[in-house]
């Protein structure tokens, strides 16, 4: 049962889980696990020494590593010096990394061990190395609700990079909501396949979790093969992320989660309704429930369970409480329910777009770049992007920042890269080359590719075009670009 008894800061309420849940156990990973009690003194005493170090509130502190312990210890000792968490994905390459550094301006780096110094930064191991703190500390300032807990970095819906802050206040009180529709227990024991450096890890699950009182078993990085190893081994119960980790267990071991698994919380905007009701029943899963949001909602606008016969292609979902959502047409006009258009909402939970932008406009609608619809009883349909944003496995991707990775190749001469329909991940990358000279080989590309993005935004499959199709005011044509693709009029580069 959520209980979180009038904490107005994440950090208070790490404090409060001290006294409901003190001995429960809080994290685990392969290494270590950590009760309430000794997540919060270890906390604590990362929070002192961040205050030792000129760290003061409103100051940035950004945290990279994958998902372990040290990495949930570290992030709750930021919130409790009355800082803002702001978390990197451990595989960003180093290009990508001081991009992303230099729009964050951190006042310090915490990171992992296996992470590449950056600044001034400091290791887990030396955070590890601290004396746990047993008393909740004194503090010259007091966090306020309507201050920044967590910045995140986003492709936001323009494919512009931003780091978008979520206060306190906003984030209690969306997930509080979000954990009572999803009946968070204190017994559950949720893992966490997502990268914490993501809203769907830190919001959705670590945050959700602590407002139960319940367990997070992290996972390092995503093995679908450890996954089902877990599911066997272990006692988890509620199993969250994009619809590909569905579709992989259903391929390994459709047994696995059988066990103990008794909800699954899948989020993404190309989320298919039949195929995860499929996917429940041939897993044993008997309660699903989708997630509809972005980063510059707090992560959320709407839930909904899905039932065992599906009356869409899409799931249907019920907007958060005090979230109003309408549907509009491209002159940004509402239109009646049933009729598909933009998706626009207001709310609470509405984000400033990024860092140093104005207050958000409460009067103001925010375009979400989804198409969708509403029924009659106001519930909300996602058909997909309306951009060219491409979503995979819940991670927005510009197609323009990978073009731009992959014309620096001496082979290629130009690019477009395209989002098509994917079973497993929702959507997947393509990229249409037009060489420069000899056809580079896709392991040619992919070796480039990674080198300087993270994974997900390379693109895994490539084709060879002799010209890229252009509208009539000589502009790249997405739409024809992805109807020539899917129509297999294209060269697949091999090797």
């Amino acid at each position: 049962m959520v209980q979180i008894a009038g904490a107005r800061t994440l950090g208070e309420l790490c404090e409060l889980r001290v006294v409901t849940h003190a001995d429960r156990p809080a994290v685990q990973d392969d290494a270590t696990e950590l009760t309430y009690d000794e997540l919060v003194s270890r906390a604590r005493a990362v929070a002192r020494f961040l205050r030792e170090r000129g760290v003061v509130a409103g100051d940035r502190v950004v945290v990279q590593g994958p998902n372990r312990v040290a990495w949930v210890v570290a992030a709750y000792g930021v919130l409790l010096a009355g800082a803002t968490v702001a978390p990197l994905g451990h595989r960003v390459p180093d290009a990508e990394r001081e991009r992303l550094l230099a729009r964050l301006a951190p006042r310090l780096v915490l990171h992992d061990d296996a992470v590449p110094a950056a600044g001034d930064a400091v290791r887990f191991s030396e955070l590890e190395a601290l004396d746990p703190v047993a008393q909740p500390l004194a503090g010259p300032t007091r966090t306020q609700p309507d201050e920044a807990a967590l910045v995140l970095c986003s492709s936001g819906t323009s494919g512009v990079v931003k780091a978008v802050p979520m206060t306190h206040a906003q984030l209690l009180r969306v997930y509080d909501h979000v954990a009572r529709v999803l009946d968070a227990r204190d017994d559950d024991v949720w893992l966490a396949t997502v990268p914490l450096a993501h809203s769907f890890g830190f919001n959705g699950i670590l945050l959700v979790a602590m407002m139960a009182g319940a367990t997070v078993r992290l996972l390092a990085g995503y093995d679908p093969s450890r996954l089902t190893r877990l599911l066997r081994e272990e006692r988890i119960t509620v199993l969250a992320g994009p619809p590909t980790i569905y579709h992989d267990l259903a391929a390994l071991d459709a047994d696995a989660s059988r066990r103990h698994t008794r909800l699954g919380i899948v989020g993404s905007t190309e989320v298919s309704a039949p195929d995860m009701a499929r996917l429940a029943q041939h897993l044993g899963i008997p309660r699903v429930v989708a997630g509809y949001g972005m980063t510059e909602t707090s992560g959320t606008v709407a839930l909904g369970e899905l039932p065992a016969q599906p009356d869409g292609p899409v799931p249907w979902m019920v907007p958060l409480p005090d979230c109003e959502v309408r549907i509009g047409d491209d002159t940004g006009a509402s239109v009646p329910p049933g009729v598909r258009g933009r998706v626009q909402v207001r709310g609470y939970h509405v984000c400033r777009s990024d860092l140093g932008a104005p207050d958000v406009d409460p009067d103001a609608w925010f375009d979400t770049g989804d198409l969708g619809e509403l029924d009659a009883a106001g519930r909300l349909a996602i058909a997909g992007r309306a951009g060219d944003t491409v979503i995979v496995s819940g991670f927005n991707v510009d197609p323009r920042e990978v073009e731009a990775a992959l014309r620096e190749h001496p082979q290629v001469a130009d690019v477009a890269v395209v989002g098509v329909r994917d079973a497993r991940s929702g959507q997947r990358l393509l990229a249409c080359v037009i060489p420069a000279g000899r056809p580079p080989t896709s392991a040619e590309l992919v070796a480039h590719g990674r080198a300087r993005l993270s994974p997900y935004k390379v693109p895994g499959e490539y084709v060879v075009l002799g010209e890229l199709p252009r509208t009539a005011t000589g502009k790249l044509s997405r739409a024809a670009l992805r109807r020539m693709v899917e129509g297999g009029a294209a060269e697949a580069v091999r090797g």
